[in-house]
């Protein structure tokens, strides 16, 4: 992720926001854990926390994500362009570059 951001920097046409997915461990996968992780990886994205013991993720039901790294690349349009497990960096760049082309 931090290779992404730092590809990107300046570039106002991609965001990134990350999203703490909770569907098990309840105890350590809750808001407070979002804030540790962007201490810890020193994130300066915005960071949100879907999902609780009592609410399930709607983030996770709404896109039909899975595991953990789960990547969405939406388009200018809003149109989802990606969605899946895990994606490499120059994978990433490869697709958001093309996009970025379209009109």
């Amino acid at each position: 992720m931090q290779e992404l951001i730092d590809h990107y920097e300046g570039d106002s046409e991609v965001a990134f926001i990350a999203i703490q997915t909770a569907f098990e461990g309840f105890y350590f996968n809750d808001p407070a854990g979002a804030k540790e992780t962007i201490k810890r990886y020193n994130l300066n994205i915005p960071v949100g926390h879907s999902g609780s013991k009592k609410e399930p993720s709607r983030f996770m039901r709404n896109y039909r994500t899975r595991g953990t790294p789960w990547v969405v690349i939406i388009d200018k349009k809003g149109v989802v362009r990606f969605n899946g497990f895990h994606l490499e960096p120059n994978q990433t760049i490869q697709v958001i570059d093309l996009l970025k082309k379209e009109s």
